[in-house]
């Protein structure tokens, strides 16, 4: 690790798991309202679409007076268009309930139903959360002023007559200790009383002990990831090559004439809240005509009440012209095809409010994001969230050294300070395996293709002479295959070396095909991070009839 003082070395506590919301409505079964007669209505607020939107004031119609119709009347639309998921309708007592779940993992406002043309009885409806929706965060534990990490290996002596009088050991079980002094805020809203809390319950923490995290967008690449959100009137062509070489940079190209399309990235608040942000990316025209972008960050609410942030912009480096054609929205124009741009968007106050949810960084195509056309194209890459005024170079939020596990909290000291700080103390007790990096372990047992009897090769694959082939010219669709590498819907790092390439392209299949990943072909090394939703590990040549050849692969789980 690359420290240059304590500052810089912390321990960071997982806030909380990555869940969705699950909601229940229970109803009165029997007349749930006043004076119904036919054509009446509901107003559903706080919907959480499938692109994390949020809708208020939407309708459903309700044909009977009854709870199973208004149930229906709500599951019409939060199913079949917003991606909820519907338990089965049950009973409880006088009510009928559906438990609802939304569509992705993060905090949502709570769903409301309240009376349109037909007006419920005092009474008739409850709204209970049953899970709220949480992000996957690690936040730093206090503000550290010293870290600490011991390793161990317990030895086993395996002395015998025959050792000559040295005495000979094997590793035996090995384990890890963490600690970490802290002048904490009492205000922050993770720290002593989350350690405390874990203490006193006994269950275990996920803790990383790293290089300090500058970066808050959780990925390298500008999708993937829950946080991310891609309007359904953009096409995006991903795996491009981003400006340090990698292929994490991506194409986003309205598919039709629509107006505000963004791309858009959300960062949990209880990251940035209280805090002035600045958000930087590299950008790069598509042609000389679709060269131009705006830039907005948003603020979203729990309630609903979303807003702008002020904000102003500035280039870093490359080549265009930035302006400020309003308080909030910020254009970019003038981009190279060849080169890329990097700019800074930085709010000019700290973000606070009520009730704050997410912070919404977004994109949009095009010289006018009120009026695009299919002609707006933008390239961008390597997005990062800092928080104060500065943009430090583009630091890889999967390359940031770290270890990480779980642990069990085993000692919290709190001694007295002035004004609104205290000094803290705490330590942990390993209760797993540490992962560096993050990464687990190496899953394929051939990773340099040297025994072709561990691989299933099929229409024209060839695994032989360290080399995984794949030829159209032998087979319609050449395809390697190892049965059971991944654990279905699990984060893992893909990485492979592409030996030889003509033409056409690969992908990683993730079951039916519409889900399938494009990988990038090119010759070179490329990792890339899936969530694939089958267990097998199974890569096939889909295009062209040309060769590609793999000297490497490597799998290991992601343990965020």
């Amino acid at each position: 690790m690359a420290i240059k003082n304590a500052t810089d070395l912390l321990v960071y506590k997982k806030t909380s798991p990555a869940q969705p919301q699950i909601t229940r409505i229970k109803i009165k079964a029997s007349t749930p309202f006043k004076d119904f007669t036919s054509g009446e209505n509901i107003i559903i607020n706080n919907i959480t679409d499938t692109d994390g939107d949020i809708s208020d004031g939407v309708t459903g119609s309700v044909s009977a007076n009854s709870g199973l119709s208004v149930l229906s009347a709500i599951s019409s639309r939060l199913v079949s268009i917003d991606g909820y998921t519907a338990s089965a309708v049950d009973d409880d007592g006088a009510f009928k309930y559906i438990d609802y779940t939304n569509f992705a993992d993060g905090p949502v406002p709570t769903l409301e139903i309240v009376s349109g043309t037909a007006e419920f009885k005092a009474g008739a409806i409850e709204i209970i959360v049953l899970q709220s929706g949480q992000s996957l965060v690690y936040q730093p534990i206090a503000y550290s002023t010293s870290a600490s990490i011991s390793m161990n290996t317990d030895l086993r002596d395996i002395t015998t007559k025959d050792s000559e009088g040295w005495q000979e050991n094997v590793a035996g079980v090995r384990s890890f200790e963490m600690s970490t002094d802290a002048l904490w805020d009492v205000n922050n809203a993770v720290g002593v009383e989350s350690a405390v809390n874990d203490l006193v319950s006994g269950d275990s923490v996920d803790i990383k002990f790293s290089d300090r995290v500058r970066n808050l967008v959780d990925t390298e690449e500008v999708y993937g990831s829950s946080e991310w959100f891609i309007s359904s009137t953009q096409n995006i062509t991903k795996h491009l090559e981003d400006p340090f070489g990698q292929f994490t940079a991506a194409e986003l190209a309205i598919s039709s004439s629509t107006n505000y399309s963004a791309h858009f990235y959300k960062a949990p608040i209880q990251l940035v809240e209280g805090k002035k942000v600045t958000w930087s990316l590299y950008l790069k025209a598509f042609n000389a005509t679709a060269n131009t972008c705006f830039l907005r960050i948003r603020i979203d609410s729990d309630s609903g009440s979303d807003f702008d942030a002020i904000t102003s912009i500035e280039k870093i480096s490359g080549t265009g012209t930035v302006s400020s054609p309003s308080a909030s929205f910020k254009k970019v124009t003038g981009l190279s095809t060849s080169s890329w741009t990097r700019v800074k968007v930085t709010t000019d106050s700290v973000v606070s409010g009520t009730d704050l949810r997410t912070l919404s960084l977004l994109l949009y195509p095009g010289a006018d994001y009120a009026n695009q056309t299919t002609a707006d194209k933008i390239i961008t890459a390597s997005w990062q969230i800092e928080t104060g005024t500065t943009a430090s170079d583009y630091q890889n939020p999967t390359e940031v050294d770290c270890y990480q596990g779980k642990a069990f909290v085993n000692s919290v000291s709190i001694d007295a300070g002035t004004e609104e700080n205290a000094t803290y103390s705490a330590s942990f007790t390993g209760t797993s395996e540490l992962f560096v990096n993050g990464l687990g372990h190496e899953l394929v047992g051939d990773p340099y293709f040297d025994d072709p009897s561990y691989w299933t090769a099929s229409n024209g694959g060839v695994v032989e002479d360290g080399y995984a082939k794949f030829d159209t010219t032998q087979g319609s669709a050449p395809q390697i295959q190892r049965n059971d590498i991944f654990i279905a819907n699990e984060k893992y790092c893909l990485e492979y070396t592409v030996h030889t390439s003509t033409a056409g392209t690969i992908t990683l299949i993730d079951g039916s095909g519409a889900d399938d990943v494009v990988l990038p072909s090119s010759v070179g090394t490329h990792k890339v991070y899936v969530n694939p939703g089958i267990v097998h590990l199974s890569i096939k040549r889909t295009s062209a009839t040309t060769l590609i050849w793999l000297s490497s692969i490597s799998v290991k789980q992601v343990f965020s």
